[in-house]
Formats: structure tokens, sequence, C-alpha cells
């Protein structure tokens, strides 16, 4: 097991490195959003992993990317048009692997119950009423060791007024990507980190938001989640990379530091 400490708002000012974040439990692990994959990244010694909320249709929350549960299972339809045990009963890894055939979609309470005290979640809140998602939370006492990504600022304004003390993430804005406009954006939100693609962030941006004292967790997805696209990231000061691959960004990382 691994040692769990939580501290989202350190940067590479006041860190060894930044936090390691697997990208739906790290999908180079084993299949995404599974607790395989989970177990994984734990065992790998990341600092979080990302978790995708989305309710049914009986209100159940469970864990899946997508809208429909076509990509990742071997059922079809619509999340929010099935119900909870409908979709228990899918395959949700044999796709990645032979034996992975038996696992399944699991809940967002089997996610919490596996991570507490051991790794971080970072919540990306797709679908589903937040006073369920934080009973959910609370019934784990997990509000400590978790962070929030929401995707537009009316649904991060909602978490604040019912959970202000949970650190939220969004990502920056189009409008207020250029220096000067997290100023702008802080009139109307002030979240704990501020998120984004990699490759959108500039030493210049990043150290604006540091100066407000807000963290920055970038996206090295894609062709960014390579040594460049890394190298990137550590040059312009981030405080969390999420990433596909977190154990090779962990020995990577590793090996800066030994140089």
């Amino acid at each position: 097991m691994t040692s769990f400490s939580r501290d989202p708002l350190r940067t590479n000012a006041n860190a060894r490195r930044p936090r390691v974040i697997a990208h739906r439990g790290g999908t180079g692990l084993g299949p995404e959003n599974t607790l395989f994959a989970y177990e994984r990244a734990i065992a790998t010694g990341c600092d979080y992993v990302e978790i995708d909320v989305r309710a049914t249709a009986d209100g159940q929350l469970i864990l899946m990317h997508d809208s429909t549960v076509d990509r990742t299972t071997d059922g079809h339809g619509q999340v929010g048009a099935l119900s909870y045990e409908a979709i228990r009963r899918l395959d949700a890894g044999s796709h990645d692997a032979a034996d992975c055939a038996a696992l399944r979609v699991p809940s967002l309470g089997e996610a919490l119950s596996l991570c507490r005290d051991r790794i971080g979640i970072y919540l990306d809140h797709k679908s589903g009423a937040v006073d369920d998602i934080l009973a959910e939370i609370d019934h784990h006492q997990m509000r400590k060791h978790i962070i929030v990504y929401l995707n537009n600022l009316d649904d991060a304004l909602e978490w604040r007024q019912r959970a202000p003390e949970i650190p939220l993430m969004i990502s920056l804005p189009d409008a207020y990507t250029r220096l000067g406009g997290i100023a702008d954006l802080l009139d109307r939100l002030r979240p704990a980190i501020l998120d984004g693609g990699a490759l959108d962030w500039s030493r210049e941006l990043v150290e604006e938001a540091h100066a407000h004292d807000l963290a920055v967790y970038v996206d090295n997805l894609g062709v960014a989640d390579s040594p460049n696209g890394w190298q990137h990231s550590l040059d312009i000061g981030v405080g969390g990379i999420q990433t596909d691959s977190p154990n090779q960004l962990l020995a990577w990382l590793q090996a800066q530091q030994g140089r």
C-alpha cells in the first residue's frame, strides 16, 4: 500500500514533483473506470485517480466516462436510460484483456471504499444530483480526500454552495485564457485548481494562476502524453499532471530527479 496524504494545492515551488493523476484510473494500467485500474494506480504510486460519475435511470451513481455504455462494455444504451442492475450485469473488462472479463462497472461507493486513505479522488461530475454524490462522499468520510472537477461555471457554483470546503477544479474557459483573464474569472468563482490541456498553458499563465493562489493541474493526454509533453508541463511549473500512462510518467519523473 502506498502512503497517502492530501495536499491538492501544492505546486512545483514547494513539491518534490507534480501530483500524478491516473486518467480514468490510468487506461494504460487496466480497463478505464474499473476497480482493477484504481488498484493498479494505487500500487503504482499515483497521487490521484480520476473517476467519472454518472447517474443511472434509477438514480444510482456509477462510474463511466461516456454517456452510453457502448464503448467500454458489451452492452448498448444511454447510462441515464438503464437501471443500475442492468449496467451491473455488463462486462466492463474483456474488451481490454481476456483476464479482465469478470470486471463490472463500479458504483461510486465501491470506488470511494477502495480508495479511502490510500489515494486521492479527482471526481469528474458528469451527471447525478450534487446532494446524492455528497451523501456518498460523507458516508465514506471522504470530503478531505476529494477534488471535484466541473466543466462549466454554473455547476461549479452549485458545488461551492453545497460543499464550500471541497476544492473545485475547472478548465480555464477560452474567454479567460489570456494574461489578466484569471483575475476576471475570479470575479465569478474562486476555484482551488485550474485545469486544461497541457499545451494550452504557458509559464506566464501558470505564474498568473499561482499569483492568485490557484494550483494548475494539466491534462497530458494524446500526443502530450510523452516525455516531450511531460517536460513542457515541468518547465511551466504545474502542480499536477493527468496521464493515461502513470507508471511511465512516474518512472520518467524519478529519472529527472536523478539527473
